[in-house]
């Protein structure tokens, strides 16, 4: 990908700490997990609607509630629709909580860093 704009130089000092301290250099942090605390059901939610097949029975439910539409009750619809989120929702939450533990022994690995030669 070509930028019309050239990005601006940078400048690194070896063993210069205050020097390097002064700009706002990306760190090296490894994160591999997709959700946070406050973000998990609402970004769960919205993947998770993403597949048709969720979404379908979600537009099946919305018509269910039309009492001049649907001879069945809304029930019928929403409980398979909720167990299915609900069973998804846990498996991404483990999945992504071992993603964090991952990120966290990898982040906490310690480092060898050369200092003044030594």
């Amino acid at each position: 990908h070509l930028c019309s704009e050239r990005e601006a130089e940078r400048r690194v000092k070896a063993n210069d700490r205050e020097y390097n301290d002064k700009f706002q250099y990306a760190n090296n942090r490894i994160q591999t997990s997709k959700y946070n605390i406050l973000t998990f059901l609402p970004v769960n939610l919205f993947e998770q609607f993403q597949r048709v097949a969720n979404a379908y029975f979600l537009f099946l439910l919305i018509l269910q509630l039309i009492p001049e539409i649907s001879s069945l009750p809304w029930f019928t619809t929403i409980v398979p629709l909720v167990l299915v989120l609900a069973i998804t929702a846990v498996k991404d939450a483990t999945d992504d909580y071992f993603r964090h533990k991952s990120d966290d022994q990898v982040n906490n690995r310690q480092s060898e860093v050369l200092i003044a030669g030594k």
